[in-house]
């Protein structure tokens, strides 16, 4: 049975794992727990190789940003509940580093935030984020999205569609900051000297830097101005 997510301004659905846009299916790609073992808290083969995510790149285009759609089964990677991979972004010509904005289409959602400090430390920010909650992930922030609910976690992200993400550290460090565990527990990664870490709001977070949405697709269709930020991130902290 099809799950419509959008209706508008293109019509796109799921079955299973397959994504349809306007009747098309979409390209998808996945990540598997092997290809994601360095980032983990425990790996052993005994996990076996099994879908981590999914990941479903430019189901719209609008300008130069581009809206993906992420989906992660909630079976957890033994005692570490199911995440993504994590990643940082690289510096805009501004010279910030480009942000992104997400959205809880479907399900339950704890971001991971990490920002790097010059003397090697990391300011760390956990927030989570229930569905239909946007969230800004700032700039220079690194992140990581963790299923911590009973069902698939269906996320949609816009983003500037004119740079490489980058991947290395997360392996480097075997993740985050921190693990979140199946049992609700929250464990401090030892590869990382954390100075200042804060539990927040998606809500309190957008606040911080005057941003506020309640659809992703839908505004950046209506108000595609409103996302320049995305692109030339010093717009987000002019008065």
């Amino acid at each position: 049975m099809a799950m419509v997510l959008y209706e508008t301004p293109a019509k796109i659905e799921l079955v299973g794992v397959n994504l349809f846009v306007n009747g098309a299916q979409h390209q998808r790609t996945t990540r598997t727990l092997r290809e994601m073992r360095k980032t983990l808290r425990n790996y052993s083969e005994g996990l076996g190789n099994m879908d981590a995510y999914y990941m479903y790149r430019k189901v719209h285009q609008s300008g130069a940003m581009r809206f993906d759609i992420t989906i992660i089964p909630p079976t957890p990677f033994g005692e570490e509940l199911p995440k993504t991979h994590g990643h940082y972004h690289p510096g805009s010509e501004d010279g910030m580093a480009y942000p992104e904005i997400y959205q809880v289409v479907r399900g339950s959602a704890v971001f991971i935030l990490q920002k790097k400090n010059k003397n090697g430390t990391v300011d760390a920010l956990i927030v989570k984020a229930k569905e239909g909650e946007v969230l800004l992930l700032p700039p220079g922030y690194g992140h990581v999205t963790v299923n911590d609910g009973n069902e698939p976690l269906i996320l949609s992200n816009l983003v500037y569609d004119r740079f490489e993400s980058m991947y290395d550290e997360y392996d480097e460090n075997h993740g985050a900051a921190f693990y979140l565990l199946k049992d609700g527990d929250i464990e401090q990664n030892g590869n990382y000297i954390v100075r200042v870490s804060d539990r927040i709001s998606a809500k309190e977070l957008n606040a911080r830097y005057g941003f506020s949405c309640k659809d992703i697709l839908t505004e950046v269709e209506e108000a595609p101005e409103k996302f320049t930020f995305l692109e030339k991130p010093k717009l987000l902290f002019k008065a």
